[in-house]
């Protein structure tokens, strides 16, 4: 499969990229400055450019949209360029797009017990940027004709992946336990190679929670 990852160089996108490359996976790496990723083709740019966008998903099957806002992306890095992906995916016939959100964000449908909930809140306290941008992607999604997932971890960790994970539409509350970087990486590869959890945005846990 001809795999695209955005956000290449980034705590999930590299291991989106090693695993999908070690899984046989054609990847092309697009991040601000080449990472060294050994065995891919990387694109170094920002994700703003439109034409560096449309140049790296002609000829992809799927799109791994694991960017985020940082202190340099601006706060809606996701809700400026998915709209243009969107139209750059359908151009290049690439269906399937496979995302990274936030167990803090709140979309359409979620239901939330008490613990969630109070998770959303001081989310949208603390890191009000990052959560409103991956509602926004999500709005875009929503609307266009890609077979989309957003995942959404809760915590994340920088620890080894453990291999495994859980998607679950139920909510994680405040105690739920943070969930390797790799393993979300894993996660959003795995669907990406499959077409489970369509026009979803799933809870993405530790296996064992």
């Amino acid at each position: 499969m001809d795999l695209v990852v955005f956000g290449a160089a980034g705590g999930v996108g590299r291991h989106a990229v090693r695993l999908a490359a070690e899984r046989g996976h054609a990847v092309v790496a697009v991040a601000r400055t080449a990472a060294g990723h050994a065995g891919v083709t990387e694109r170094p740019g920002d994700v703003r450019d439109a034409a560096l966008v449309a140049k790296a998903v002609e000829g992809a099957d799927a799109v791994l949209w694991c960017v985020g806002v940082t202190r340099g992306s601006g706060g809606d890095v996701g809700r400026a360029v998915l709209p243009g992906l969107v139209a750059a995916m359908d151009a290049a016939g690439a269906r399937r797009f496979v995302g990274v959100s936030g167990a803090g964000a709140d979309l359409p449908g979620d239901r939330k017990g008490r613990g969630a909930r109070f998770v959303s809140g001081l989310t949208h306290r603390l890191a009000r940027d990052l959560v409103e941008d991956k509602e926004g992607e999500y709005e875009v999604l929503a609307g266009s004709r890609l077979e989309w997932t957003q995942v959404r971890p809760p915590r994340l960790t920088d620890r080894p992946g453990t291999g495994r994970y859980r998607l679950t539409s139920e909510a994680p509350g405040l105690r739920a336990a943070p969930v390797a970087k790799a393993d979300v990486a894993l996660a959003m590869v795995e669907l990406a190679e499959g077409r489970e959890w369509l026009s979803a945005a799933p809870f993405v846990v530790a296996a064992d929670a």
